[in-house]
């Protein structure tokens, strides 16, 4: 009996095998092709086999610290004390610098008198029988001077600048000798969001006028994967959604959780909308650094204990779907029920056993033709490319053409 080839082109969401796939622009479309020079196909007996099956969404992304802390003086002053480096280890609390406290500390003390002086005027009026606007008027002012006592014993202690989190010290952009001084609110930390776009600075010293943070702190125990993907594959990813990592230039994968799905669209160097993902990587893992890159691997559908054979084992004769098989020593037809097709790999529903050898078919010479098919969901996230494909063809169906 003559084989002949049948591609079973049903569709799944989306379908993406472990061959010669030529992925266009951005992940839009895939082909395998197969030249009209290919010498002829030579059958190759493979194993019908029991797989796991698993659907993925592929992103590039950006390693990040899960906690960030960037830290600038709130008070003006001198810088006196800078005990640490960049590289440092430092636990919460630890103090990363000091500025001249004695401009400070005169301002509490004049804060404190004037508290006791309006204290003891109130004290006084309401000795005297005072009218009850010069109390209120008395006890107005005493409440100004606490607020201002308050305000000057802030500034004091803000003079330490303390590391909120325990973690390695990132940057240093201070000097012992360094103007410092600024209006604004504390220095404040945050957890890493997509993009880094949750990490923040505080505001720039007046000295320097600049943005850059005096100090950073970063966790470097705990981390996250800033990725994004596009928006044919936003509806299959959520919350809590298990992922696989590989940082680039790493062959090892670590692993992680979908932490935060964004819903705003950003735009991409090559203009397309892409949407931010945040995934939590799992425990400690060595060797990670803020900014490296990482190829992720969403989980967005698992399918277990699947029997299957190569797709190009499955034919079509006579109406019926078939797959050829050998038995004593010639070439038979065995009629299957099949189900889903997952690229290079079909479910088979009935039929078949698993250890039972089909006919599958190798071909020599010549590059692959066949058809062209759609590939949803594409984004860009620095060089790579986002899309989503079934992961296959499962280890024990090498042999097979796809």
């Amino acid at each position: 009996m003559r084989l002949r080839l049948h591609a079973t082109t049903r569709r799944h969401t989306i379908i993406g095998v472990v061959l010669a796939l030529v992925v266009v622009g951005g992940g839009g479309a895939w082909a395998a092709t197969r030249s009209s020079t290919a010498k002829a196909a030579t059958p190759t007996l493979v194993t019908a086999t029991t797989s796991t099956i698993r659907q993925s969404v592929s992103a590039s992304g950006t390693i990040e610290p899960a906690h960030r802390a960037d830290l600038t003086f709130t008070v003006s002053g001198k810088v006196t004390s800078l005990p640490v480096a960049a590289g440092d280890r430092v636990r919460a609390g630890a103090v990363l610098a000091t500025v001249d406290t004695s401009t400070l500390k005169t301002a509490v003390t004049s804060a404190q008198a004037s508290v006791s002086a309006t204290q003891d005027q109130l004290t006084a009026q309401q000795d005297a029988g005072s009218t009850t606007v010069q109390i209120a008027s008395a006890q107005a002012q005493l409440a100004d001077a606490q607020a201002k006592l308050a305000d000057s014993e802030t500034a004091l202690a803000a003079a330490s600048m303390t590391s909120p989190i325990t973690g390695t010290v990132a940057q240093v952009n201070i000097a012992v000798g360094d103007t410092v001084g600024s209006t604004a609110s504390a220095g404040s930390s945050s957890s890493s969001a997509s993009g880094g776009a949750g990490s923040s600075s505080s505001s720039a010293s007046a000295a320097s006028s600049s943005s850059t943070a005096q100090i950073v702190v970063i966790s470097t125990t705990s981390w996250v994967v800033s990725a994004s993907v596009g928006s044919a594959d936003l509806p299959q990813l959520k919350k809590g959604l298990q992922a696989e990592i590989t940082p680039s230039g790493s062959a090892t994968k670590i692993f992680g959780t979908v932490r935060s799905v964004g819903i705003i669209a950003s735009s991409s160097s090559s203009g397309s909308a892409t949407f931010p993902v945040t995934i939590t990587v799992t425990g400690s893992p060595k060797g990670l650094y803020s900014g490296g890159a990482a190829d992720v691997a969403i989980i967005v559908k698992q399918v277990e204990n699947l029997l299957t054979v190569p797709t190009n084992a499955v034919h079509t004769e006579s109406g019926r779907t078939v797959v050829h098989q050998l038995k004593n020593g010639a070439q038979v037809s065995t009629q299957v029920k099949v189900g889903t097709t997952y690229g290079a790999v079909t479910q088979i529903l009935s039929g078949l056993k698993t250890g039972d050898k089909v006919v599958g078919t190798t071909f020599r010479g010549g590059n692959r033709t066949g058809g062209t098919g759609t590939r949803q969901g594409s984004g860009t996230s620095g060089s790579g490319t986002s899309g989503s494909g079934f992961d296959g063809p499962p280890p024990g169906l090498g042999g097979a053409g796809g």
